[in-house]
């Protein structure tokens, strides 16, 4: 009797992951909604809402909205993991990422609860958001690690440098989560680059966040720049990563548009959904990034058109065995 895992290929499994990955950023934009529009207290308990399974009420239905996403992308994940269970147990590279995935949804899990039960705190409020954007990295790794066995990243110069990107835009959307989350938003008033009308305002702690936010989003602007410039000397083979980093400093110029225009113009639930959606879509490409680098091996200028620069692996020097679980490479 053929078991349902094993009906699964391994390139269907890579492709529900990174589908998961995707889904998981539209939970982040739902959650921002959630946010944005006070609706974090529609449902004053948790798991069930006001001791019911369904409750009406625009508040009430938006924030059941928001869990009943989570319960489908929570059973999405650990269907994922019973097949990456079954068929490769013995590929670490594979069961690494996975069990950071289960974890982290868990994490999660517990995060929404405690939010909930301690009212919509801002630290917890913080904390459940970065925990969603761990949760959507260590998907994609999931997803890359699935779609490309047998091969694994060149830990060189640029390696290094990706490294420090992703974890330093991790620390910005943190402390954008923490400018929506403690009201310091609004702390600057609506000039920009200005605080105030001054390079030096009074110092309290909004405007503090306020600034650090906003020097930030410059600095890692500046250093999506360099990215960019170092991955088409040192990704040249790879045209994949140097099109993603130009993806990512398109992104990062988004934002920038979108912050001058919540500060400057406009500050709605509308656009904060918006910013927070495109800083989520920035951390989804970034996460696409730091996965790419740890799984594809830097590539010559000029190689095939079967090797890892066109991001296709050639299945005829990796093979995967039937069962899934051992790559071995034939001369």
């Amino acid at each position: 009797m053929v078991r349902v895992t094993d009906r699964v290929s391994r390139t269907h499994l890579a492709l529900v992951a990174a589908a998961m990955a995707v889904f998981g950023w539209g939970l982040m934009t739902v959650g921002a909604y959630v946010r944005a529009s006070g609706s974090g207290m529609g449902c004053p308990d948790w798991p069930i809402c006001k001791g019911q399974l369904v409750v009406g009420g625009h508040h009430a239905l938006v924030e059941e909205l928001h869990r009943w996403i989570v319960t489908v992308l929570s059973v999405g994940l650990i269907s994922i993991g019973v097949v990456v269970f079954g068929r490769f147990r013995s590929e670490r590279r594979v069961t690494r990422p996975m069990i950071w995935v289960l974890g982290f949804l868990a994490l999660q899990v517990a995060l929404g609860g405690i939010t909930v039960i301690l009212k919509n705190i801002s630290w917890t409020v913080v904390m459940h958001y970065g925990g969603a954007s761990l949760l959507v990295a260590a998907t994609v790794l999931l997803a890359a690690r699935l779609r490309y066995p047998g091969v694994t990243g060149s830990r060189d110069r640029f390696w290094k440098l990706t490294h420090w990107f992703v974890v330093l835009s991790y620390g910005l959307l943190l402390a954008g989560s923490t400018l929506a989350n403690t009201g310091s938003d609004t702390a600057c008033g609506k000039g920009f680059p200005l605080c105030k009308g001054t390079l030096f305002p009074a110092l309290d702690h909004n405007v503090v966040i306020a600034l650090v936010h906003r020097t930030w989003a410059g600095a890692m602007l500046v250093f999506a720049v360099v990215l960019l410039v170092r991955s088409r000397s040192e990704r040249a083979g790879q045209p994949i990563i140097r099109r993603l980093v130009a993806v990512i400093l398109a992104l990062y110029i988004v934002q920038a548009f979108l912050g001058f225009l919540i500060v400057g113009m406009t500050d709605s639930v509308a656009t904060e959904v918006v910013h927070s959606s495109f800083g989520s879509l920035t951390w989804l490409a970034l996460a696409l990034l730091l996965a790419l680098t740890r799984t594809l091996p830097a590539a010559p200028v000029g190689s095939s058109k079967g090797s890892v620069a066109g991001l296709r692996v050639n299945t005829a020097l990796t093979p995967v065995t039937a069962a899934g679980a051992q790559v071995k490479t034939q001369t």
